[in-house]
């Protein structure tokens, strides 16, 4: 084995340690990402649960809020704290880049200006939540023994809560296995046109469609 010493003449150098973001600036990205995990799921007229809660019944409901958040909520929470440590906007869904280059660099940042900066950076889901749930309200049986009977339940989970591409990707290249909520600028109000933003929250996205075919399990044959 070469000496320590040796190993920079073989390629080899000593990494910088990351420098790590402060204690204010990881636990006021954290509370921003509960209110929109709470959003979304967990809060009584969630998203999410406003359709299926009564879709699914009471029990499969808890069932399928247990999956996410053990598979899914930490992974959530950590959207708004990349590894950078450079919070972007992603741009518009259609490709194009933001035209702002609305970006904050969370290792400088006051906790002030990051207070009033989160709201901003908004979420975005590449397929509707309300369309998502739609489709996967209409894969379902009519009294389903399971949140996930007959359709997929990770790739619904993922639809709904994946922020990184999913291990699947490396034997599928299908786009709903990718990456699912981006984060684009945005304001803070509740609609918005996406004139001079990225994420425009007064229309679904049209152009991104699911079918039941997607998330349903093939029937099996007699």
């Amino acid at each position: 084995m070469e000496a320590r010493s040796a190993l920079p003449l073989l390629g080899f150098r000593k990494r910088r340690p990351r420098a790590l973001l402060s204690h204010q600036v990881r636990a006021l990205c954290r509370a921003r990402g509960l209110k929109r995990w709470s959003a979304l799921l967990t809060q009584t007229r969630s998203r999410i649960g406003v359709t299926m809660r009564q879709r699914l019944g009471d029990a499969n409901w808890k069932a399928f809020v247990r999956y996410a958040e053990v598979h899914y909520k930490e992974d959530f929470l950590r959207a708004l704290t990349p590894p950078t440590g450079r919070l972007c906007c992603a741009g518009k869904i259609d490709g194009t880049p933001c035209p702002n280059n609305t970006h904050v660099d969370l290792h400088t940042v006051s906790p002030a200006d990051l207070a009033s900066l989160l709201p901003t950076f908004h979420m975005d889901h590449t397929y509707d939540v309300a369309h998502i749930c739609d489709v996967w309200g209409r894969a379902l049986p009519p009294n389903p023994v399971s949140w996930d009977e007959g359709v997929c339940g990770a790739l619904v989970a993922h639809l709904l809560f994946g922020t990184e591409d999913h291990v699947l990707t490396a034997c599928s290249d299908r786009p709903i296995w990718r990456k699912q909520i981006v984060v684009r600028c945005g304001n803070t109000s509740a609609k918005q046109r996406a004139d001079g933003f990225c994420h425009d929250t007064s229309n679904a996205h049209y152009g991104h469609v699911l079918h039941v075919s997607d998330i349903a399990w093939p029937a099996e044959e007699a």
